[in-house]
């Protein structure tokens, strides 16, 4: 650490980091160049713009279990608002920067690549660079303006010169290159959450918008009907009148009429500019309206756009179509897709293609933090995974990733309070969740446990209820004798008989038997009668073999006391063919039946199939809204 004097006004400054040429006086704005021992004033930094952040000059902070502290800051403006660039000293002493803007944190170091850059002007969004054998895609392409500086910093910074800068994306690595030197600085680093980074020394900030009086708001006038105009957000770089519907840009203190106009539809937003609420443990106000539409295979749609800030630095939207609402937020870490690409996997869910088509603005009501325009288009893909959607947008300057939750409308109104009447829902969104999912997974697991009780039940009647054989003998029917009559052997039941099964297992080949069955109690001569048909018939036709019927056939007898039996059985053969026949008769008391407990699983199984109907039919309804094909299947749920 070096302590000096200003040689301006005498005040005392720091250089802290090694790699620190130059500081700003925080007493005098005069920029200091270190040489050796002495500092030289080559002139006063241009005052900063006013901003929200928390960070500032003295904060300290951890990345990666590494203790840093911020020295220093540049400060720049693009089309997208205020961009700060914080240069932080680790305790190793090493030095790296901190981006923040639109509020995400990214933590990078200077880097030196091997592979030669392609030039600013043959980069486009979404085109793959590939820098020492690791793949990234172009996400970001700003030429962005210098406001000015403070504390240390590695090299000298003025304000008003511009600096041409393209963002990388790969994995979650995030890779920036600035243009502003030759040959270009690489930076390499990662997306960070603030509450990562377990920041201390922050200055105060505004708490959470909660009530309209705890948002600091700067009242303007348009510049072309005088109406009253307000802005939230330090980021705020164009406003819409809701007057006039002229657009107007926000330069610091100053506006410039942008469009005189020029909207030629006017929509009264459900949700008015201004609202406040609390969504999804945060809390928001409503500063922006926009209304696009989108031309994809099919017709024309439009929806609604939300723009809410959180009094802070968070910038969300609220998304409404068909009574359908979705909380929108740019994704810090969004996967790596090329176009065309139909399915992919991000944080651990699937996604699938939903969507493709172009959006584009036709009205915008309130603060916006780009310069937006009415006609301003962008290529948009939808992938879904409800509740969530993943969108990309694209442009000639951009592509950014959004990440959007599906909310229910109640939700909405409880939210922010209003009792206006809800947007009506119609048909099935993209996001939307399937209510019959969870019914479904019920319904199946409730089958299963039924299924597994019947199987229980089953399998003791077959181990603790034994069948017993009670009778085998032997029969043979000569063809010339097309009758018969057969008085069986006696067998005894010792105890009443559930059921008594008589099979009849015969060798009839194309021919038919028909045989009667009469069960007779010995001593009390109490008869029970069967009837049955047997026939077999089979052959080869054109080289393909056929059968039809059966030669064997069953019939039970069911409760039947216990006593001495016999079988008299009454035999008549048929004349198709000249073969003798025979028959083998089997008696078994208390055979094992399956088919109960078929019926009951097939009872049981219409249940399961009922909902995974019902569940399918309305993912049909939601693909049927899909401009990328039919993808209604009910694969991938636990059934």
């Amino acid at each position: 650490m070096k302590r000096a004097s200003c040689p301006s006004c005498g005040a005392p400054v720091v250089f802290r980091a090694a790699s620190s040429l130059y500081v700003v006086c925080d007493f005098c704005r005069s920029t200091l160049l270190r040489s050796g021992e002495d500092l030289q004033n080559i002139g006063r930094m241009a005052e900063l713009l006013e901003d929200a952040s928390p960070i500032r000059i003295g904060s300290e902070g951890h990345f990666r279990q590494r203790h840093f502290t911020v020295v220093g800051r540049i400060q720049l403006q693009h089309a997208s608002g205020l961009w700060n660039e914080w240069h932080i000293l680790l305790d190793d002493g090493r030095s790296a920067w901190l981006a923040e803007a639109s509020g995400e944190l990214i933590v990078s170091a200077q880097v030196a690549v091997k592979d030669p850059l392609p030039a600013f002007s043959t980069l486009a969004p979404e085109m793959p660079v590939t820098l020492d054998g690791r793949r990234f895609v172009v996400t970001d392409l700003a030429t962005a303006r210098c406001i000015a500086g403070e504390g240390e910093l590695p090299f000298r910074v003025a304000a008003g010169y511009d600096v041409s800068t393209a963002d990388l994306r790969g994995n979650d690595r995030f890779v920036t290159i600035d243009y502003s030197e030759t040959p270009p600085l690489v930076f390499v680093g990662q997306s960070v959450a603030l509450a990562d980074l377990q920041l201390s020394g922050l200055r105060d900030v505004r708490e959470p918008a909660v009530a309209p009086a705890q948002v600091a708001t700067r009242a303007l006038n348009c510049p072309h009907c005088a109406a009253p105009l307000q802005i939230h957000s330090p980021a705020t770089e164009s406003i819409g009148c809701e007057s006039c519907g002229s657009i107007i840009g926000v330069d610091d203190e100053n506006l410039s009429l942008l469009s005189r106009a020029a909207q030629a539809l006017r929509e009264v937003p459900w949700l008015p500019l201004g609202s406040a609420g609390r969504l999804r443990d945060s809390d928001w106000r409503v500063i922006g309206f926009m209304r696009r539409s989108s031309i994809s295979a099919g017709p024309t749609y439009s929806w609604s756009e939300y723009l809410l800030y959180d009094g802070q630095q968070a910038l969300a939207w609220l998304i409404e179509y068909q009574g359908h609402w979705n909380l929108a937020r740019g994704l810090s870490n969004p996967p790596s897709v090329t176009r065309g690409e139909a399915k992919f996997t991000h944080a651990g869910r699937q996604y699938r293609l939903f969507n493709h088509g172009e959006a584009e603005v036709i009205h915008v009501v309130g603060e916006f933090h780009w310069r937006v325009a009415v006609g301003e288009r962008c290529v948009v893909d939808d992938f879904i995974c409800p509740p969530l959607m993943l969108s990309r947008e694209v442009n000639e300057r951009e592509s950014i990733w959004s990440q959007a939750e599906y909310l229910e409308p109640d939700e909405v109104c409880t939210a922010f309070g209003i009792t206006t009447p809800l947007p009506v829902r119609r048909d099935v969104y993209a996001n939307q969740p399937n209510p019959l999912v969870e019914t479904h997974r019920q319904i199946c697991r409730l089958f299963w446990k039924l299924a597994l009780a019947a199987t229980v039940v089953q399998l003791a009647f077959i181990f603790l209820i034994a069948s017993e054989p009670v009778l085998r003998q032997r029969v043979v029917l000569a063809a010339e004798n097309d009758e018969a009559t057969l008085t069986s052997q006696e067998f005894v039941l010792k105890s009443r008989a559930r059921a008594l099964l008589v099979r009849h297992q015969t060798s009839v080949v194309n021919n038919w038997l028909s045989v009667n069955t009469t069960l007779v109690e010995k001593n009390t001569g109490e008869a029970h009668l069967g009837q049955q048909e047997i026939s077999h018939y089979k052959g080869v036709e054109d080289g393909e073999s056929w059968s039809e019927g059966s030669p064997a056939d069953e019939l039970v007898f069911r409760a039947v006391p216990p006593g001495t039996y016999h079988l008299v059985i009454e035999y008549e053969l048929g004349s198709d063919s000249s073969e003798s026949v025979v028959d083998t008769i089997e008696v078994i008391r208390n055979p094992t039946g399956w088919s109960n407990y078929v019926l009951l699983l097939i009872f049981l199984a219409v249940f399961p199939l009922l909902s995974r109907w019902r569940r399918n039919s309305f993912e049909a309804r939601r693909w049927h809204e899909s401009d990328v094909g039919d993808e209604a299947s009910g694969d991938g749920d636990e059934d």
